[in-house]
């Protein structure tokens, strides 16, 4: 399931803008400096990027949560779109373990987690740096990482709202495509997204729930197939999983206009 490209918004107004105005004015000595110059608005090459974070399947594997109180950082760890095994940090400059972001280009695992994982603004997804009081804001509104359930154990949540794995819709019409955590908290999760999620936990002992951490205790069939598989090392050096994914590990290039930076392109 993929998420439509979405054009860019004018104004954020869970943010607004209006903050960022004053932040940009301010000349205190005392105030934190942006290690990144601040963008106003996006680039014009941002909405290609942009269109890609938002329409790819990306599959998050795991997230921590790091930093201080007055500055907290998160670390994802996820699968760009030929099936390789990236990790994002969101911080005072966000990065990404890919060799796109490595070379110092802001890439779209980056904007993806920004935006599908952590509903970050959208004034704050094209910064490449971002401050302290930024981040608060940023972590205090996102998506919890584990949840664990008070109620029942044996109780199915219902199927609605996002995958906590790849943040795309449930079908309710394809129930069939969705499993559930039976030994802890019920939550539903895209059968696809489970088998990748198993099949990176190679040598981890029990496969668990990825929201609760309970060993999981679903369908017993599908945990034993996903348990044998392992994903390789590629020529890169990544972990690469795409052949568990059915998915290819050629990079798909875009037929851009002129006007548009190539090396925003690049997996």
């Amino acid at each position: 399931m993929k998420r439509k490209a979405h054009e860019l918004p004018s104004e954020d107004v869970s943010y607004g803008t209006k903050n960022e105005k004053k932040v940009k004015k301010q000349k205190n000595e005392k105030e934190e400096k942006r290690v990144r110059r601040f963008r106003p608005h996006p680039p014009q090459s941002f909405q290609e990027i942009y269109d890609r974070a938002l329409s790819q399947r990306f599959y998050v594997l795991n997230r921590v949560r790091g930093g201080t109180q007055d500055c907290p950082e998160e670390d994802v760890e996820m699968t760009g779109s030929t099936g390789n095994i990236y990790t994002v940090h969101v911080g005072k400059q966000p990065r990404c373990t890919c060799p796109h972001n490595e070379k110092g280009h802001q890439c779209k695992h980056i904007l993806y987690v920004m935006k599908q994982v952590l509903n970050a603004p959208f004034e704050l997804v094209y910064q490449l740096a971002l401050l302290s009081t930024e981040l608060c804001f940023i972590f205090a509104a996102a998506p919890p990482i584990s949840t664990p359930e008070q109620s029942e154990t044996d109780k199915r949540k219902p199927i609605e709202g996002d995958c906590p794995i790849c943040y795309c819709e449930f079908d309710e019409k394809n129930k069939e495509s969705v499993v559930w955590c039976v030994a802890a908290c019920g939550q539903n999760i895209h059968e696809e997204c489970f088998r990748m999620w198993a099949q990176t936990k190679r040598g981890a002992g029990s496969v668990t729930c990825p929201m609760c951490r309970s060993v999981w205790k679903g369908d017993e069939k599908l945990v034993a197939k996903v348990q044998k598989d392992k994903g390789d090392v590629g020529d890169e050096g990544y972990v690469n999983v795409a052949d568990q994914l059915g998915i290819s590990r050629e990079r798909g290039m875009l037929k851009l206009p002129e006007t548009v930076d190539s090396r925003l392109i690049s997996d």
